[in-house]
């Protein structure tokens, strides 16, 4: 992909402009463990599984991961055997209809419906009803360990319209951009409203560029679903340009050089640095 002239900068949400990892990968551990089919998850189960899982694409929707651990996760536990398990959901073509093939339409629909609402209740505690209209039984939101990895200054310091896309909810993508500061118009905001804006389908990143009128965005993302999107959208005729976040050496960092990403970095500041210099942008991520 080239680099330079762009005309609008397109952002990922978690683990773009937040670190998630306290909140929605906890959440998909959690809510995993207590909906497992017998005889349980076991062992800890942390980041690395959920990245694993997130590697095979497909699972950019986290109430899907969590089904996919509880359904299973206790064959294998955390660690190696979960890891090449993973690789046969990659083999398979990932996401939920990797899962379906293994389990049966009627078990991953069951498994489903039980981990969305516990999923739900720990990520938005109190604010439950507001944000998923379920009564709340958590004192706590996992929400509320979310923080900023950049801030509003440093985003719009590159003097590029702005728009966000996310797989969150209406209502989660609330909870985040409050968090952030970050005050964007409705249009701005990409969500996921319907299967047709589910990453990795072009769509979501195709109605955002044309809402804000750009025909060459750069789009940055932290998973294989986000690169799918770009190089779906490209396909479709959008010359958008992807960087991706990575850790140094990862695989996933590894996986955005061969899908075409135009630069992989350890966080968005650093993308920022790299391509808007101009923009003085200061790295906020502790280690990316």
């Amino acid at each position: 992909m080239k680099t330079g002239g762009f005309d609008a900068l397109l952002l990922d949400m978690d683990g773009v402009l937040l670190d998630t990892r306290p909140s929605f990968t906890a959440a998909v551990c959690l809510s995993a463990a207590r909906c497992a089919v017998p005889p349980g998850l076991g062992g800890e189960w942390g980041e690395p599984e959920v990245e694993a899982l997130r590697l095979a694409g497909g699972f950019n929707n986290d109430w899907d991961a969590a089904a996919a651990v509880a359904l299973l996760g206790p064959d294998t536990g955390p660690g190696k055997a979960w890891g090449a398990l993973c690789a046969g959901l990659a083999a398979d073509g990932g996401g939920p209809g990797a899962v379906r093939r293994r389990c049966g339409d009627d078990v991953w629909q069951a498994a489903r419906g039980a981990v969305e609402p516990v999923f739900q209740r720990l990520y938005a505690g109190p604010r439950s009803l507001e944000v998923y209209g379920l009564e709340p039984m958590e004192a706590r939101g996992l929400f509320e360990l979310e923080f900023p990895l950049t801030s509003a200054a440093e985003i719009f310091a590159t003097g590029l319209p702005v728009g966000v896309f996310t797989g969150r909810t209406r209502e989660e993508s609330a909870l985040g951009l409050a968090r952030l500061g970050l005050d964007l118009p409705r249009a701005s905001v990409v969500c996921d409203e319907g299967p047709e804006l589910r990453k990795p389908r072009p769509d979501g990143l195709l109605s955002l560029a044309a809402a804000l009128g750009s025909r060459r965005p750069l789009y940055v993302g932290d998973t294989v679903d986000d690169l799918g999107s770009a190089r779906s959208a490209t396909a479709a005729g959008l010359d958008v340009s992807f960087a991706g976040i990575a850790a140094p050496g990862s695989e996933r960092g590894r996986r955005f050089l061969e899908g075409g990403a135009a630069l992989v970095a350890p966080s968005l500041n650093r993308v920022l640095e790299e391509l808007f210099p101009r923009a003085g942008a200061r790295d906020f991520s502790a280690g990316g």
